[in-house]
């Protein structure tokens, strides 16, 4: 596609949206942007995923700022969980350098297809927990209570506040690594795994492991984003209308974020991640066995 007025305003279109629905689910828009910019543009998958990071860590400055000021954010539990995740997203932008193209498109199907799958199966936890007070009667594991991870925040949509103790901190280092990895493998911030990993096994209501991933995301999208510029697949007039527009989405979807249930937030996550794992799919089956399925992106 020629770089004309049309392909940018089409771009930055495309990133708005990526950039409002990334922030609405804490991963940055990164998972939205790669399908995108693969499927509709045609783009090379790593410089896809290159672009994506930039765009990552515009947003998380962009987003993250405002979840603090909202007191959604678990500042120590994000400071925390950035150690094993900026570790993990240098492996994996070392293995990104050196995977064929098919390899990479089949790890992020999969990768979507699992947070589709887990997003769907715990669609009604959070509202139940906090209405039961589950989260804040949990007891905290030895890093948690050392580390005074627990937290609070105002919940909007319900309107009172949600205390919830953060407990099974091993479980959500090795995830954190794993979405590390995710983040400079695939370009998506790592924050598909991070909300899933807090929300899921560490006992943190969806909201704030939403805020607290904004905030992380930025800074593992920049450890990974190095190589990328020292290979030279950083292209600039794909990463300007892609992080303008990531930023302008962001800064919407966090007003929006906190005024809706949980229940919608994943319901609007599991489908989204199914759509985008498909075409992801369709485009892998096609590189590497020339089997032609019908597309969603061209």
């Amino acid at each position: 596609m020629p770089y004309t007025p049309h392909f940018v305003a089409v771009l930055f279109a495309a990133a708005v949206l990526a950039g409002f629905f990334g922030a609405l689910l804490g991963v940055g828009g990164g998972i939205f942007i790669v399908p995108a910019l693969v499927l509709m543009f045609q783009l090379p998958v790593k410089i896809a995923v290159a672009a994506s990071l930039v765009s990552v860590i515009a947003t998380s400055n962009a987003g993250g700022s405002s979840y603090v000021e909202q007191h959604i954010t678990n500042l120590r539990l994000g400071m925390f969980l950035e150690v094993f995740t900026t570790i993990g997203a240098l492996s994996g932008s070392v293995l990104a350098l050196y995977l064929r193209e098919w390899v990479m498109l089949m790890l992020f199907a999969a990768l979507l297809l699992y947070m589709s799958w887990t997003a769907y199966i715990t669609r009604h936890r959070d509202d139940q927990r906090i209405a039961s007070g589950g989260y804040g009667s949990a007891a905290p594991d030895a890093w948690s209570r050392r580390l005074e991870l627990s937290g609070r925040y105002h919940d909007q949509a319900l309107d009172r506040p949600v205390e919830y103790v953060v407990n099974g901190s091993g479980i959500g280092a090795s995830v954190s690594y794993l979405a590390g990895v995710a983040s400079g493998l695939l370009g998506v911030g790592g924050g598909v795994l991070k909300v899933s990993a807090m929300n899921r096994y560490m006992n943190v209501p969806m909201k704030a492991a939403v805020g607290t991933s904004k905030m992380m995301i930025g800074v593992t999208a920049a450890v990974g984003s190095i190589l990328f510029y020292l290979a030279g697949l950083i292209h600039f007039y794909i990463v300007a209308p892609v992080a303008l527009g990531t930023t302008a989405g962001a800064t919407v979807g966090t007003l929006v974020m906190n005024r809706l249930r949980s229940v919608v937030l994943k319901r609007i996550f599991a489908v989204l991640m199914l759509y985008l794992a498909y075409g992801m799919l369709v485009k892998a089956l096609a590189l590497r066995f020339h089997i032609l399925l019908p597309s969603l992106g061209s």
